[in-house]
C-alpha cells in the first residue's frame, strides 16, 4: 500500500516579508485506494469562534417542523406496509418519510428533542436513538424490498453543511442503486481483493496503526483514523471491524459508533468547527470487502469574509483543498479518544 504524497514548492517574492524571496508548499497526497489527490496548502488562519446561533434557532424554533409536538403532527407518514405506527420513535429519535425523498425509500430521523444543540453538547444516548431508529427503518424496508442493500446514514449538521434546518436530524436512504460512492468503492473493494488476496480496510487498518500518524484509536468495535488524503477540509473515518450490514449490527456496536461520533464532534468544537456532515455507509451484504464504515467531515466558513470551503478545485476539478495536516487531526482526536476509552 502506497501512501504517495508529492511537494510542489512555490518561489516568489513575498510582500508581507518585505519582498524576501519566498517558498511556499503545496502537499499533493494521492489516495492509496481511489487514487483520488487533496491538496494540503499552506494557509495560516485559526479558525475564529462560531457565530452564537441562539436567535437563529429562537427564531426557527417557531415554525421547527422537527420539534414536539409538531413532529407529530407535521411532518409525513409511512406507508401501513412499511411502518405500521406511521412512524418509528426510539427515545428522543422520531423517523418519518422525507417529505423531499432522494430515493423512493428516503426518510428523516430527527433525533434530539432540543431544537439547537451545540456540537459539543450531543447527548451519546441520543445520538444512539437516532442511529438504531434509522437501523430499524432500514431494517423494516430491506426485509420488504430485499433489493435495496445500499442503506446509509446521513447527516448535515447546520447551514453551513446543508442543512436547511437547525433542529438536528439524520437523513436515511435505502435503495436498489447505489450512490456514486458506494458503486465506485464497491468495485474499487473488490478490485483491490483480487490483486492483493487481502482486503482493503484491513490492510489500510495495519499499516495506519504500524505508522501511527494518522490512527486514532481502536475502540471495542471501531477503528478511527484520519485519512491520509482527506474528502474535506479534515476527515475521520470510522471502520467497523464487524462486516455485517448495519441492518444487523449488534446494538453494542452502535453504541460504540455513537460514543466514537460525540467524541470526535468534541474536538472539532474545540478546533472552532461549528458544522459537519457524516455519512454511515452500511456494507451491502455479510462481506469484508466492504465494510460499514462512516466518514465525518467538518464544514466552515473562512475568514475573513465568511468564503465557502468548498471553491472550484473541489467542485469542478473534484479535487479537495484542506489547510490541515491529517496528522495534526489525528494527534489531537487521539488525545480526546484516551481520555473517554481509556488505553
Amino acid at each position: 500500500m502506497e501512501f504517495r504524497s508529492v511537494i510542489k514548492n512555490a518561489v516568489f517574492y513575498d510582500p508581507f516579508n518585505n519582498f524576501q524571496k519566498t517558498q511556499r508548499p503545496t502537499d499533493i497526497r494521492v489516495d492509496p485506494l481511489t487514487g483520488r489527490s487533496s491538496r494540503i496548502i499552506y494557509f495560516p488562519i485559526t479558525l475564529p469562534p462560531p457565530a452564537d446561533q441562539s436567535r437563529l434557532a429562537e427564531v426557527t424554533k417557531q415554525f421547527c417542523p422537527f420539534c414536539r409536538p409538531a413532529v407529530f403532527e407535521k411532518t409525513p407518514r409511512f406507508p401501513e406496509e412499511i411502518i405500521k405506527e406511521g412512524r418509528l420513535t426510539r427515545g428522543s429519535a422520531v423517523v418519518f418519510p422525507n417529505a423531499f425523498p432522494y430515493d423512493a425509500h428516503s426518510a428523516v430521523a430527527a433525533v434530539t428533542e432540543g431544537h439547537y444543540v451545540k456540537m459539543d453538547a450531543f447527548d451519546v444516548r441520543e445520538l444512539e436513538d437516532g442511529l438504531l431508529a434509522g437501523c430499524e427503518y432500514l431494517r423494516r424496508v430491506n426485509a420488504l424490498y430485499p433489493q435495496c442493500v445500499h442503506l446509509s446514514i446521513n447527516m448535515n449538521y447546520m447551514p453551513t453543511a446543508g442543512g436547511s434546518i437547525l433542529h438536528p436530524h439524520m437523513q436515511l436512504i435505502a435503495g436498489d442503486l447505489p450512490t456514486n460512492y458506494q458503486r465506485e468503492h464497491a468495485g474499487l473493494f473488490l478490485e483491490y481483493r483480487k490483486a492483493h488476496g487481502t482486503d482493503y480496510f484491513s490492510d489500510l487498518i495495519d499499516q495506519e496503526e504500524r505508522r501511527g500518524q494518522r490512527f486514532i484509536a481502536r475502540t471495542k468495535n471501531i477503528v478511527w483514523l484520519c485519512s491520509f488524503a482527506p474528502l474535506g477540509i479534515a476527515e475521520f473515518l470510522a471502520i467497523f471491524e464487524d462486516a455485517t450490514p448495519i441492518i444487523q449490527t449488534d446494538e453494542s456496536v452502535i453504541q460504540d459508533f455513537s460514543l466514537g461520533m460525540a467524541t470526535v464532534l468534541r474536538y472539532l468544537a474545540s478546533m472552532n468547527f461549528a458544522s459537519f456532515n457524516m455519512a454511515l455507509f452500511s456494507a451491502p451484504t455479510d462481506s469484508r470487502a466492504f465494510p460499514t464504515h462512516a466518514r465525518i467531515v467538518p464544514r466552515t466558513l473562512l475568514p475573513p469574509v465568511g468564503a465557502s470551503d468548498v471553491n472550484y478545485l473541489e467542485m469542478l476539478h473534484h479535487e479537495v483543498l484542506t489547510i490541515i495536516k491529517p496528522e495534526e487531526s489525528a494527534k489531537g482526536a487521539a488525545t480526546l479518544f484516551k481520555g473517554v476509552f481509556g488505553g
